[in-house]
């Protein structure tokens, strides 16, 4: 919140403004369409001074179109689409899809359809899964670029994104890869390949970054592959595109790094800004405890790295938080607020006011946090531009299957969308 108050204070204006003329409703994340796009061109001019390339991590702004192609045209390649949900979400409406299958395989029955969309590059765990890939691409008279995930001793894998060859068996198994019909194997990634220590205060990279930039040799050297592409993705911004080049990476995919909420970005000032709020508004009390409107905050608020002994820090249930609530900013009281950390309901989140501190049924909440994960939770989405000259513009509200909707939540289709597209 403080960070937020500090660099983006128009942004909280516009919430305020926008949910009081009842144009947003409760339970929806507030996109900073011009902060997005201006963070993108920091990323990239960064990138282009260090020859990174990049794709757009999008999931965390819940796979907002019009976020994503605003990004893309700042020079970022494509869509990374962890899901083929993803890939299906954001296809309809033209967005590029630059990479797929990482973090996530793409299942046997999307393959034909995934592959329809084009993509620059397709991840692949095994060798049966690119079995799968080979087949489609030959049907479709295509050759697909494919990134292989080496998975050594030492790397750390989250156990719901775990997947790849044992480092020992790599060589073995892109061997039968390549000599599969319509597919070259082009490259490497990982992840996490860069976390922030707390420490050192900085992001560094992690035995992830140097399996996949290890792994890339041992392809150059083994098997003479002409390697274009080591994908090191994690903590990407503006800052770290110089770690990634100095380290023999060639690839970043930012997403939290695009809307300001990275740790770094938090603990210091950085190019990037904070670009999203959460709004949502007071529903009742009980006591001395004060409820809001929830649905939105399954995994937000907190962040990820390492403690200076290595261990991992992953924010949980402790998380200190607070919120802004009242009827503009100069009069918002500020609030403390119970993280309600891995609840999957968090139907009403809870303030904890100060003795005197009083409020009404239906005053506007804006909670100010980092990383968020808005395709996990029940929120709306909604991008506004022409915060920074404060004069705030509603452009769309999303739903959470990525529509854009009325503000009671009527489907007004993808052309609507395209058309918003064209004037970006």
């Amino acid at each position: 919140m403080d960070n937020l108050i500090r660099r983006n204070p128009l942004l909280i204006d516009a919430a305020i403004s926008l949910h009081c003329s009842r144009q947003i409703p409760p339970n929806t994340y507030l996109l900073d369409l011009d902060a997005h796009r201006n963070n993108a061109r920091a990323i990239m001019e960064e990138a282009k001074r260090y020859e990174v390339s990049n794709y757009f991590m999008s999931k965390q702004i819940a796979r907002n179109p019009i976020i994503c192609q605003a990004v893309i045209n700042e020079g970022i390649r494509g869509v990374v689409a962890v899901e083929s949900q993803e890939a299906r979400s954001l296809h309809r409406y033209g967005v590029k899809i630059g990479h797929v299958g990482h973090l996530v395989q793409i299942p046997i029955c999307d393959t034909e359809y995934v592959m329809s969309m084009e993509p620059e590059v397709w991840t692949v765990y095994s060798y049966e899964n690119a079995v799968t890939v080979s087949h489609i691409a030959e049907r479709r008279g295509r050759v697909q670029n494919l990134l292989v995930q080496p998975a050594a001793k030492g790397d750390l894998m989250f156990d719901t994104m775990t997947g790849g060859i044992e480092e020992e068996k790599l060589t073995q198994e892109v061997k039968k890869i390549i000599q599969l019909p319509s597919v070259e194997v082009i490259g490497t990634t990982s992840f996490p390949c860069l976390m922030y220590d707390l420490g050192e205060k900085k992001v560094r990279p992690i035995a992830n970054f140097y399996s996949a930039v290890r792994a890339a040799q041992k392809l150059r050297t083994e098997l003479g592959l002409e390697i274009k592409q080591i994908n090191v993705p994690g903590h990407s911004e503006a800052s770290t595109m110089e770690i990634i080049a100095n380290n023999g990476g060639t690839h970043g995919e930012p997403g939290s790094g695009v809307s300001g909420g990275l740790p770094w970005q938090v603990f210091e000032d950085q190019p990037e800004i904070p670009a999203f709020v959460y709004v949502t508004e007071v529903s009742h009390s009980l006591g001395n405890r004060l409820f809001v409107h929830g649905g939105g905050m399954n995994f937000p608020g907190g962040g990820y790295g390492v403690f200076p002994d290595g261990s991992l820090w992953v924010s949980g249930t402790s998380l200190s938080m607070d919120a802004l609530v009242g009827s503009s900013r100069e009069t918002a009281k500020r609030v403390k607020a119970k993280f309600p950390g891995s609840d999957p309901f968090n139907y009403n989140l809870t303030l904890l006011p100060e003795p005197g501190q009083s409020f009404t049924v239906g005053d506007t909440v804006v909670y100010g946090f980092s990383l968020p994960q808005i395709f996990t939770t029940r929120a709306w989405h909604a991008v506004v531009t022409g915060v920074q000259e404060n004069n705030p513009k509603l452009l769309g509200i999303f739903d959470q299957g990525n529509n854009l909707v009325d503000k009671h939540g009527y489907l007004l289709g993808e052309d609507r969308v395209k058309d918003i597209l064209l004037t970006l």
